[in-house]
């Protein structure tokens, strides 16, 4: 009884034990009464005619002789009818049964009252004479001599012998045969509603057992291992079904991102402390040289040192600064404000900055085309940051003679941003990773110690923001382009 439809089905079970009692013990109730009531309402006024039809007095008195012969006449007549003549006060003064039949002295006379003069509904029962508690349907009329009551003739209806014929009968082969049929009928009836019950419940058993398989798994089962529901079904149980395998789904592949995010952290955190280690032991070095030596070094050697000691602080605090951008752009509380930007003039305002550092490697910086009329809908300060780090990551992999350049061009609604440089390109083994936050490709040689690997994730971050991604092409010797599309409307 451990099971959802044992227990249903036993709970139907008892009910349908129960409803079918009451119902048998209503219908016979119903049956008895209705049949009272017709055969009291045949006979309603059979007293009253034999004691009009009748010359029950002699001489002011009952013929009790007469009396017993005419109702000896009338139960061969009507074998089931009982007489009996009723005192006004109830007593039994003559009767047609065999001595010792008859069991009562009196009957009450509120019922004959109810028949005769209160007119209540059918049937009205009265005592039976030969039984001490039963009760059975009568017809009942006055016998009066000159006006005066003298007694009442107070007829059984359904007599004793009606009772034994009754009694025979209900153990007859038809009466058999009637139970045997209702029972017959129940049954199957009880078998069917147990058979709709066990095909209602199959799909919580499955659905059971699909949040037991996805519980004792540890929450990280897959939708294979998930019972298959009709996708057409709109029964409540299937999509409940379908509901939780597609929950399961989302919470497997939000579980894995999580473990994979958390994986990534623990890398990054990793890397980025060596990184930080460096910059902070040479920053140390540097500072603990100046501290025991500034008295004996020359005012020249004394500015190197802090020089070089100011240049590896300003290097861990950019990688503090793009640590903690990056960690705010992962974040659930991050907002895009888009507004219509020209992007040729924000890409050459980001191209002065630049034009200093590209000046001194002598790289050549371009924008194409120069069109004031181009617009793209985006966060410009988060574009800018963008445009910066690619720029910054172009100008560091281009060697004296090298050219970067922004380009646009439309493709349908969008605007394509391009940044492109002819310096040293990405091994094709790298291409996979280097948008990877902790990961920093071979090609960084030449900027040894100035990079953190940051910035093209968090470029990278930016533009999912923006609802696009950053696609990357690269070939060694021949350069590398990375680009992304724009809405040029809001």
């Amino acid at each position: 009884m451990r099971t959802f439809y044992s227990k249903l089905s036993l709970t139907l079970v008892l009910a349908f034990i129960v409803v079918a009692c009451i119902l048998l013990f209503f219908t016979q109730r119903l049956t008895t009464n209705y049949q009272n009531e017709v055969e009291q309402k045949l006979h309603v006024n059979l007293a009253e005619h034999i004691v009009n039809d009748n010359s029950l007095l002699k001489n002011g008195e009952i013929d009790q002789q007469g009396l017993k012969k005419a109702f000896h006449s009338m139960m061969i007549l009507g074998p089931s009818f009982e007489f009996y003549i009723i005192e006004p006060d109830g007593q039994i003064s003559t009767y047609s049964a065999d001595v010792g039949k008859v069991k009562r002295s009196a009957v009450s006379v509120d019922p004959i009252h109810n028949f005769l003069f209160a007119k209540k509904r059918f049937p009205i029962l009265g005592d039976d004479p030969r039984s001490l508690e039963k009760q059975k349907i009568f017809s009942v009329a006055e016998i009066r001599d000159n006006g005066e009551l003298v007694a009442y003739l107070y007829i059984i209806i359904g007599g004793e012998l009606y009772d034994g014929v009754t009694d025979l009968l209900s153990g007859s082969h038809l009466t058999q045969l009637s139970l045997w049929a209702l029972s017959a009928m129940l049954l199957f009836t009880l078998a069917v509603m147990l058979i709709t019950f066990f095909l209602l419940t199959r799909p919580l058993k499955k659905l059971s057992q699909d949040v037991k398989n996805y519980s004792e798994s540890g929450f990280v089962s897959d939708a294979n291992s998930f019972a298959q529901w009709d996708g057409n079904s709109r029964d409540e149980v299937d999509v409940l079904g379908r509901h939780f395998s597609a929950m399961a789904e989302e919470l497997n592949t939000q579980y894995r991102k999580v473990k994979s995010i958390d994986e990534l952290r623990r890398e990054l955190i990793s890397y980025v402390s060596h990184d930080l280690r460096t910059p902070l032991s040479s920053l140390q070095g540097y500072l603990e040289t100046w501290q025991l030596k500034h008295h004996d070094l020359s005012a020249e050697q004394s500015e190197e040192l802090i020089a070089t000691a100011m240049k590896n602080a300003q290097q861990m605090s950019r990688l503090v600064e793009q640590l903690f951008e990056l960690a705010h752009l992962d974040g659930d509380n991050v907002h895009i404000n888009k507004e219509p930007i020209t992007i040729a003039e924000l890409a050459q305002d980001v191209l002065q900055q630049k034009s200093l550092e590209a000046a001194n490697k002598i790289v050549t910086l371009d924008v194409s085309p120069k069109d004031p009329s181009i617009i793209v809908w985006a966060d410009i300060e988060k574009l800018e940051r963008v445009l910066h780090n690619l720029l910054d990551n172009a100008i560091r992999h281009c060697d004296s003679g090298d050219k970067v350049s922004v380009n646009f061009s439309q493709q349908g609604g969008d605007t394509v941003i391009s940044v492109s440089d002819s310096g040293c390109g990405i091994k094709e083994e790298d291409m996979p990773y280097i948008f990877d936050a902790h990961y920093r490709a071979s090609n960084t040689a030449t900027g040894k110690g100035l990079n953190s690997g940051l910035g093209l994730a968090i470029c990278q971050r930016i533009m999912q923001l923006h609802g696009s991604e950053i696609a990357v092409w690269s070939k060694l010797g021949k350069g590398t382009t990375f680009s992304f599309h724009l809405s040029s409307s809001a």
